[in-house]
């Protein structure tokens, strides 16, 4: 049986934050806030404790674990060789919604890496995520709190809908603050890489790391054959339904506008779009606000599997800023692009 407790992220209670601890240290299964998702969370030092969550997730066991920690020192106990200067930039970016690949300690079993020698390690910018982590004793293996391939987890009503039953205990916080999962960044080499954009742009990241080389596995353009870090490999974010992406704005435009879609086609975008068209539509917010279409993305896919029509269709953002991690997540979502009426009428038949 599940235990579901309501509290507040930023003022959690002492009782539920030393009843999850001991689900953690007994190997179980917490599901928790971060700033950025809803995270699945087991003892990172635990092989047993960490293969429950691929059983609760339906999860390839080579899909890697994020480990949150703490505070620098638990960094230390899990990645091995992390030089003084690197310490400096860590600190400038945690708290926060950044994930770095780092050679892993022999204390961080196989089963959290996929059999990789490096672990991918972030400090959550959560007083909840924190203080469980302080309180278990020990950094937190932690994937986003969703089935396998579904859409992530930023709202505790629908890690409730999805996960009783599957876990042992859940904290009902509501919504989440940034929406998207944390960018994943690999200094294990002699440069930065992009392994997953995310909640902190890359424009940001550069400031304190220096060049960042993008990739297409980053762009969600390309799936990896063995992922270094989660969101490199399988699909990942899907609805139910079909969602395709528009080619262009003009043609979510002209979609939008036309009658005899109604009550087949599905319009996911911005509210400018939303506000000019015929069809249902669910809003991300202003085109130009992307941290507002970020954090609404997620329960957006969740809201269209809700309805009554057949497929939807989503706008494309720039990919500046966050809109790099905003198209990540659309193109892994999406079964594919659509720029014609006449390949619109196929997907329709």
């Amino acid at each position: 049986m599940t235990t579901v407790v309501k509290t507040d992220p930023a003022k959690p209670s002492d009782a539920s934050i030393e009843a999850a601890a001991e689900v953690i240290r007994n190997g179980g299964l917490v599901v928790f806030p971060t700033e950025t998702v809803y995270g699945l969370g087991a003892n990172a030092y635990s092989s047993e404790a960490c293969l429950k969550i691929f059983s609760a997730k339906e999860r390839p066991p080579d899909n890697p674990l994020i480990v949150h920690i703490s505070d620098i020192g638990m960094l230390k106990e899990v990645a091995g060789n992390v030089s003084r200067e690197m310490l400096c930039k860590l600190e400038e970016v945690w708290p926060g919604p950044v994930t770095i690949l780092l050679p892993k300690s022999k204390e961080i079993p196989d089963t959290v890496t996929g059999g990789s020698t490096l672990v991918a390690v972030r400090m959550p910018d959560n007083i909840l995520s924190l203080e469980l982590i302080r309180k278990a004793g020990v950094p937190i293996a932690a994937p986003s709190a969703n089935i396998s391939t579904r859409p992530s987890i930023t709202d505790s009503k629908h890690a409730i809908e999805e996960l009783d039953g599957r876990v042992d205990f859940i904290f009902d916080c509501g919504p989440t603050v940034q929406g998207i999962e944390s960018t994943i960044i690999d200094v294990s080499g002699g440069e930065c890489t992009l392994l997953r954009a995310g909640a902190k742009p890359v424009e940001e990241l550069e400031n304190i790391f220096g060049p960042i080389r993008l990739t297409d596995f980053s762009r969600g353009l390309l799936e990896s054959t063995v992922p270094l870090a989660p969101g490199m490999k399988y699909r990942h974010y899907s609805p139910r339904k079909k969602l395709y992406l528009a080619s262009s704005e003009p043609f979510i435009r002209e979609v939008s506008g036309r009658n005899e879609f109604l009550g087949k086609i599905l319009i996911i975008g911005s509210e400018e779009t939303c506000s000019k068209s015929r069809l249902q539509c669910i809003s991300l917010g202003n085109e130009n606000n992307l941290d507002e279409v970020a954090r609404n993305l997620f329960s957006a896919l969740r809201e269209f599997d809700k309805t009554q029509c057949d497929i939807g269709i989503i706008q494309p953002f720039g990919e500046k800023g966050k809109g790099l991690a905003v198209m990540n997540r659309i193109r892994k979502a999406s079964s594919g692009y659509v720029g014609s009426l006449d390949s619109l009428l196929t997907f329709l038949a």
